[in-house]
């Protein structure tokens, strides 16, 4: 089961134009941005970081053992090293997302967070942002070549906060304090904001296992992987927001004829505990829901089945559900061509 939060606000932060706001940009900036204004710009660099809140949920209705990644989309990259670390660090003040744009002339430092200000007439207690850097933090290593989107596990920050109800002022993300201070280091991350009119959106994905699996008599276990998927209830269209249980046939592939009374079609085996399904957005082929460990099958002893939450899809957008078997060593993924809609 998981839970998809959308940024309540978001920006980015940039060292050497401390009173630019950005808080409308489609773009999330990490790493360093080349100073134009200086003599040798290909040898100074500043530092950007991205900022960006969430209204997280109460214990009631996440798991308090529940998983938190941050995805970010990649628009682009540039002068990224291999094996970049990136950090990411509570907020510890509140501050104001803004209504400017990086790259206007108007400077708007009164109206948002800056690299010096966090809000209307306010100092950051540090400029760059005041973040608890000596406390509990998340990192990940991007070592993928060409460089792809960001997922970044930040339970240890973040499920403390939820367990006990505590604030929370939001994530920074940033280089590491040496590769920042690093002139030879000229990285540079731009992912897409909130403020993008795409699908590319950064969410607050909050994941837990909750699989019910009961496998009762009526059903066997599947015998090989050459078995036929066939979602039986799934509907065209869906509003979002909607949860829908989806029960699943599993029949032979190819089942063998026999002189009997016995439908060859009919639904024969359960799925392996190992199964998981995934949601994939047809037009852009970007995964919502991947194979993991929070999107098992179930099983109620007559039925496999998934849980369809339609909360995190896209108004207007199709949708296709893939499978994944695990079993006996091997491993299957099958796409049955099953498409949705999320309706307008």
């Amino acid at each position: 089961m998981r839970k998809f939060l959308i940024p309540a606000k978001d920006t980015t932060i940039y060292q050497t134009f401390p009173t630019n706001n950005a808080g409308l940009d489609e773009i999330l900036e990490i790493g360093k941005v080349i100073d134009t204004t200086q003599v040798d710009p290909s040898y100074v660099t500043s530092s950007a970081r991205s900022l960006l809140y969430f209204n997280l949920p109460t214990t009631a209705s996440v798991s308090t053992g529940s998983s938190y990644f941050l995805n970010l989309r990649l628009a682009n990259a540039t002068n990224v090293l291999r094996n970049q670390t990136l950090v990411v660090y509570q907020i510890s003040q509140s501050w104001d997302e803004g209504s400017g744009f990086f790259y206007e002339n108007v400077k708007n430092s009164n109206d948002g967070a800056t690299w010096n200000q966090l809000g209307l007439y306010t100092s950051w207690s540090q400029a760059g942002g005041t973040f608890l850097t000596s406390s509990t933090s998340a990192s990940t290593i991007l070592n993928t070549y060409p460089l792809e989107d960001i997922r970044i596990d930040v339970t240890n920050i973040l499920q403390p906060i939820v367990n006990s109800n505590s604030t929370s002022y939001g994530l920074a993300i940033q280089f590491p304090s040496t590769d920042e201070a690093n002139i030879n280091n000229m990285g540079n991350i731009k992912v897409f904001s909130t403020q993008t009119h795409t699908v590319h959106q950064p969410t607050l994905e909050i994941a837990w296992d909750n699989q019910t699996f009961i496998t009762g008599s009526v059903l066997a276990a599947i015998p090989s992987l050459n078995v036929k998927i066939i979602p039986t209830n799934i509907k065209e269209v869906y509003t979002q927001g909607d949860i829908a249980r989806i029960d699943i046939n599993v029949r032979d592939e190819y089942p063998l004829k026999s002189f009997d009374s016995t439908l060859r079609y009919k639904n024969k085996y359960y799925l392996p505990s190992s199964s998981y399904y995934s949601i994939v957005d047809v037009q852009s082929n970007l995964t919502i829901i991947p194979f993991d460990n929070y999107s098992k099958i179930h099983c109620d002893g007559t039925n496999s089945y998934m849980v369809l939450d339609t909360s995190p899809l896209y108004k207007g957008r199709f949708y296709t559900i893939r499978f994944k078997m695990d079993w006996n060593g091997y491993s299957r993924t099958i796409g049955n061509g099953t498409i949705f809609k999320i309706d307008l």
